[in-house]
C-alpha cells in the first residue's frame, strides 16, 4: 500500500505506466496542420480537415480555433488522428481555395503516444 502511495505521489495522477514507461494522460494529435493563404501568408477565414486512414474518418473545422504564435502572426491550426497510428491521406478546404490534399502520412507511436507530423497547407486561391 505504501508503495502504491509513493508511486502515486511519484507519476503524478493524470499518468499511467504502460510496460514500465511513465505515461501522461495528454492527449497527442498525429496530425498537426497550420493553413495559410499561399499568396499572403495569412491564414484564410475558416478551413475544414478531412483526414482518413483505412476504415477511420474524422472531420475537423470549418471554424478551427486560430492561435497566436509567441511574437508572431495569427495561425489556424487544424488537428486529428488523437493518438491514433497510421497511414493517413488529408484534404484541407476553405471557401475560395482550391482544395489541398496529401497522402501517404505515416503517424507512428511509441509505448505512451503518437509522435505528431506537423504540416503546412498553403491554400492556393481559385
Amino acid at each position: 500500500m505504501r508503495m502504491l502511495a509513493l508511486l502515486i505521489l511519484v507519476v503524478g495522477p493524470r499518468s499511467c505506466i504502460t510496460d514500465g514507461v511513465v505515461c501522461t494522460a495528454q492527449v497527442v494529435y498525429g496530425i498537426n496542420i497550420t493553413v495559410t493563404d499561399l499568396a499572403t501568408g495569412s491564414p484564410p477565414s475558416e478551413a475544414t480537415l478531412l483526414a482518413r486512414s483505412g476504415t477511420f474518418t474524422d472531420s475537423v473545422g470549418p471554424r478551427a480555433p486560430f492561435q497566436w504564435v509567441a511574437n508572431g502572426p495569427l495561425v489556424l491550426s487544424l488537428s486529428t488522428a488523437g493518438e491514433r497510428a497510421g497511414v493517413y491521406s488529408v484534404v484541407v478546404r476553405s471557401p475560395g481555395y482550391r482544395d489541398w490534399t496529401r497522402s501517404g502520412i505515416r503517424v507512428t507511436g511509441d509505448q505512451c503516444h503518437v509522435r505528431p507530423v506537423n504540416l503546412t497547407a498553403e491554400l492556393l486561391p481559385t
